[in-house]
């Protein structure tokens, strides 16, 4: 008994820069690329969904660690194709700080949307870890007032003010 190979069951396209992505990537990654995107094609893989303004792009795993992303789109084929959904190839990069995310919005048009001040805040790198030279003091001890010695008794002593705002203790 011999099996034949599944019919396509989309059509195939990709974006210009995908394909030199395709063509600088390793040979092992390269050819594990196009397996995944023949399985895109013949309907037997699917990626999950991306999000936020990517939402209709689909994104496939690739590489040892999964460190390589493909993202891709189903979308509508041209009306001289003998598929009506076609899979659209837009970037087979690295997955590392998201560049890929950044590339294919670049290669789409969409951009980043702006951020929040705490998303901004998340994203910085604080001032601490810039760099490992000193950093200079905010105030001068000279300026502050030193706090009153604490002592061990502190804790079992009642306050000094006569009135306690809870009310009188028993």
């Amino acid at each position: 008994m011999t099996t034949e190979p599944r019919p396509a069951a989309y059509g195939l396209s990709f974006n210009p820069g995908a394909l030199r992505d395709l063509h600088v990537l390793p040979q092992d990654i390269r050819d594990r690329a196009l397996d995944l995107i023949d399985g895109v094609v013949r309907a037997r893989i699917t990626g999950p969904e991306l999000a936020y303004e990517l939402r209709e792009y689909r994104k496939l795993y690739l590489g040892a660690g999964s460190e390589w992303r493909i993202v891709y789109r189903l979308q509508n084929a041209p009306p001289d194709s003998q598929h009506t959904v076609e899979a659209h190839i837009v970037a087979v990069r690295p997955r590392a700080r998201h560049e890929v995310y950044d590339v294919v919005r670049a290669r789409v048009n969409r951009p980043r949307p702006p951020a929040g001040p705490r998303v901004h805040a998340a994203r910085t790198i604080p001032p601490q870890l810039q760099s490992n030279a000193p950093q200079p003091a905010t105030r001068s001890a000279a300026t502050t007032s030193p706090a009153p010695p604490w002592r061990p008794a502190d804790l079992f002593t009642s306050p000094t003010t006569p009135t306690d705002p809870k009310g009188p203790q028993r």
